[in-house]
Formats: C-alpha cells, structure tokens, sequence
C-alpha cells in the first residue's frame, strides 16, 4: 500500500473557504459586512466575513474568500474600529497559533501600508452572496431581530428523511438491462 495519505497535501488555494491551521498567517482586506451562522443547534453562532486574500503564509493569492471564525476573530476585528475604523478600509493581519480546542488563539492586527480595493477585485468580492454560502444571514439582521439563523445540519440527520429504496431480492434478474462490457 502507498504512502499517498502523506505525499499528497491537497492545495487550500482554489476553495472558496480560507482555513487556518496552526501558524497560518493571512494577509487581506474585510470585503464584507459580517454574517453569523450556527452550525448545529445549540451551538455557538459562528462569524463569517468575505475576505479579499492578499497573501497565505507568505505566497500571493489575490481573490475572495469566505473565513467563518469564532468569537475571538470577531472581537480582534471589532477592537480595530475604534482606533482604525471601518475593517473595510484597511487591511489586516490574521495569525492562527495552536491546533486545539483548548490552545489555539488568533491574533488579529492592521496592516500599516494597506491598498484599496481593484474594481475588479471589488467585482470579484460581489460575486460571492455571503449569506447563502454559510447558510446564515447578516448580523445586522440577528442584531435586529434577535433571532439565529436556521442551524446548519451536518447532513447526517437528514438521512433519517430520505425513503430507502425498494429491493426485491427474489426478481429474476434480466441481464439485457446490463450496461455493455459486462
């Protein structure tokens, strides 16, 4: 049996998901306003921005991201406002330090020389409907109305709901609905 399991580390750069792992660094600029999600009930709502990523870990990437993080991230941000303003308008620095649930901490800090947004980058972030992508809804929308959004299943719950199909082990079985080759 081949090692495959450890010579192949699949690339995170085409997803539309940026995730962190410990020691991660990514460069961007907040190209949203914030939404929330939950992902099961009784969960912690989630946050979730579209992020434009300038750079991951030091390499170039240049697009739209999603990044759905906890509440830490979402204070780092909002501790910026005051002092820096609208996350909007300036670029920022994400750091994840640790790998579990207990040890891991991000660190969230302004860029100094930051660079506004293309047009056609701009374009790009507009492509991305954050909502429906995270199955949430605008947080301004739960500050509103106080109500969470839908819980996201994780799929297996909803396998309960799904008819299983009709077999009939006694049927003759007719070989001329065989595909060729068999």
């Amino acid at each position: 049996m081949s090692n495959i399991y450890q010579a192949h580390q699949p690339s995170g750069g085409n997803d539309l998901y940026v995730k962190l792992a410990d020691g991660d660094k990514l460069k961007g600029r907040v190209a949203s306003e914030p939404a929330i999600s939950v992902y099961k009930a009784g969960d912690k709502p989630r946050y979730s921005w579209v992020i434009f990523v300038r750079e991951f870990n030091g390499r170039p990437v240049n697009k739209p991201q999603i990044l759905t993080k906890g509440v830490s991230v979402f204070t780092g941000i909002a501790a910026l406002t005051e002092e820096w303003g609208d996350p909007t308008s300036f670029d920022i620095t994400i750091k994840r330090t640790g790998s579990g649930l207990n040890d891991t901490e991000y660190s969230v800090t302004p860029v100094r020389e930051s660079k506004d947004l293309t047009k056609e980058e701009l374009a790009e972030v507009e492509k991305i409907n954050l909502p429906q992508a995270i199955k949430g809804k605008w947080l301004a929308d739960f500050v509103e109305d106080g109500g969470l959004p839908t819980p996201v299943t994780d799929g297996m719950a909803q396998l309960d709901t799904i008819e299983p199909m009709p077999t009939d082990e006694d049927a003759p079985l007719d070989l001329n609905d065989l595909p060729d080759g068999f």
